[in-house]
């Protein structure tokens, strides 16, 4: 991967140093992260963030608040065109070193292709061009509309006009005959069966013509009804309830609906799961987003909606007025299916249902402490929280596993992220001597569970000095990697740089890539990140293998924001106990150095 440095504002300015290998080390690391799995997105790829919940009395509020968040859009890519876009810089560990922005460029007008074998990616053109047409795709009930947010004949639209576009789709959708055909279902099928059968509607041009506007579009807006209370929390609900609640629903069923939509009877056909922002707007005030996570890691995705959100807030008089309804209605995108195609609408339902019915997900706030605590103890917010989740699976299991934690690598062209590798041998001597007495390697069968906590011993053979000693000492080995790997000495990005290059010039993979502890190290049974919002937000995914636990988390001055999830096929995991251990851990953590 090339270095990159220089000054400057926008990506102008910029100087590299490599060869044509970086894009080919970018591609390496794309294929193998995104464009070769032929999993389903929801759930198993991409991420989905919840915001602050609205209050909307009307309908109009609804369509207030949609046009707001895309005029806002429109003025974010206004300034991409025009190059104004700040270039950043590290704020850390060899400050000011400026990092590629290539990523901010890539979120509007962008979407992902599946492909048979292989996915591909559709980016828009980097040339300026502010004649053009932009628009968005909106959809409602599962029926799409094309609404045109900037025209050549009449230039961009205004906020309220905007708003009577989305007044126009809150109306007309629940109007038509008929039930529409669920095209979007299609989205969230594993990419090879996906693939076939976007090359079935591509025989119609008019399908042909819907799917270059949903994949053209700077965005799809999803308008969805609110999802059922059976998607609420389940199991350990922490020591206090959740902060924002609209009606009846928690943060758990308000994230359940950004991740994949509720199933096919709820909002799972509103979508376009291959597009890479849907922005998702509740009639019950929940909002947020849905993202494909090919294009862009979630900091420039945070950035953008938090910039436009916090610009709503301070400017909430904008929301006033009746909106402008001399323009002509937005187009409705008709869809030609014949019958093989509706036959795998009722095989997408079902397939999409039993994935999503199968998801344990569980948000949680742990209150009573957050980053201000963790400072005041001389560690790095997110090395701490990585070690307490390693306590927390070590209380559960008695031992660790390979945990993955995304760290950027945006110092360099190209760059996106590279592996933290969290299970270290001081993580685990820490551990264990944090769990002595306390009998780990507990069963997860919740009638047992009673039982097994009675029967714990609590005591500590460990003086507080040494548990102490060895925490720092994790503290520092943690540190240690997390640094290596944001000045790109990691080890992930270059043995697969290897792994790749010896099947191009030998034609076979290198025996150390079929060792089986090479195996082991590659999967994750701990996928974890930080995504760290200026807004009381927070954005959760499933994990990364069947036997696994995905974890986020959002650290704020006082308390910490988890977004854990697991998976109910997988007798030995719990997202809810993962929790409640996290809990425990964190507990004992502040007891430890407190003082």
């Amino acid at each position: 991967m090339a270095a990159l440095a220089g000054t400057g504002t926008g990506t102008e300015g910029l100087f590299f140093w490599g060869t044509g290998t970086t894009g080919l080390a970018y591609y390496y690391w794309l294929n193998e992260m995104y464009m070769d799995i032929r999993i389903p997105l929801p759930i198993n790829s991409n991420p989905g963030m919840v915001f602050p919940p609205r209050r909307f009395k009307t309908v109009h509020d609804v369509a207030h608040f949609a046009a707001r968040l895309l005029d806002g859009i429109m003025s974010h890519k206004e300034m991409l065109d025009s190059g104004e876009l700040p270039l950043e810089r590290a704020a850390s560990r060899e400050k000011n070193q400026p990092l590629c922005m290539a990523q901010y460029y890539r979120l509007l007008g962008s979407c992902r292709r599946p492909g048979v074998d292989q996915d591909s990616q559709y980016l828009p053109s980097r040339e300026r061009l502010n004649d053009e047409d932009r628009h968005v795709v909106v959809i409602c009930r599962n029926q799409m509309y094309c609404v045109v947010l900037q025209a050549s004949d009449r230039g961009k639209l205004s906020a309220s006009e905007i708003a009577s576009q989305i007044l126009y789709v809150l109306s007309d959708a629940p109007c038509l005959p008929g039930k529409p055909a669920p095209v979007g279902l299609l989205t969230a099928e594993p990419r090879s069966r996906w693939a076939r059968d976007r090359e079935m509607l591509q025989l119609d041009e008019r399908n042909q013509r819907n799917l270059e506007l949903i994949e053209t579009a700077q965005v799809v807006l999803c308008l969805d009804e609110p999802l059922a209370g059976n998607f609420n929390a389940r199991g350990f609900t922490g020591a206090t309830p959740t902060v924002h609640r609209a009606g009846d629903r928690d943060e758990t069923n308000m994230a359940h609906e950004m991740i994949h939509g509720g199933g096919s009877e709820y909002n799972s056909g509103n979508r376009w799961f291959d597009k890479t922002m849907q922005l998702i707007i509740c009639t019950d005030g929940t909002w947020g987003l849905c993202y494909e996570h090919s294009c862009s890691e979630g900091i420039a995705v945070v950035q953008l909606l938090e910039k436009i959100y916090k610009n709503i807030e301070e400017h909430p008089d904008e929301d006033n007025g009746l909106p402008q309804h001399h323009l002509p209605p937005p187009e409705r995108l008709e869809w030609h299916v014949g019958q093989p195609l509706q036959l795998r609408f009722t095989q997408a339902s079902q397939s999409v249902d039993k994935c999503i019915d199968d998801l344990d997900f569980y948000v949680y706030r742990y209150q009573s402490y957050g980053k201000s605590f963790i400072k005041s103890c001389q560690v790095s917010p997110d090395v701490y929280i990585q070690l307490a989740l390693q306590l927390a699976y070590y209380k559960l299991y008695g031992h660790l596993v390979a945990t993955y934690e995304s760290a950027s690598t945006r110092r360099f062209l190209h760059g996106r992220v590279d592996c933290i590798r969290a299970a270290s041998t001081e993580a685990l001597e820490w551990a264990k001597a944090m769990c002595q007495g306390e009998g780990a390697n507990v069963p997860l069968e919740s009638d047992r569970e009673d039982e097994e906590e009675s029967r714990k011993v609590k005591f500590s053979i460990y003086s507080k000095d040494h548990l102490r000693e060895l925490f720092r000492c994790a503290v520092a080995r943690q540190t240690e990697v997390m640094v290596k790997n944001i000045l790109g000495n990691g080890i992930d990005i270059p043995l697969l740089g290897l792994r790749e290059a010896s099947v191009e010039v030998t034609g076979e993979m290198h025996e150390l890539f079929k060792d089986e502890a090479y195996n082991i190290s590659q999967c994750f049974l701990l996928s974890t990140s930080q995504v760290a919002c200026s807004t009381d937000s927070f954005m959760g995914y499933g994990p990364v293998t069947p036997r696994g636990y995905g974890c986020s988390y959002n650290p704020q001055p006082e308390q910490i924001v988890f977004c854990v999830s697991a998976f109910y096929s997988c007798e030995d995991t719990s997202a809810s106990r993962y929790a409640k251990s996290l809990q425990d851990s964190l507990d004992i953590m502040r007891d430890l150095l407190q003082n």
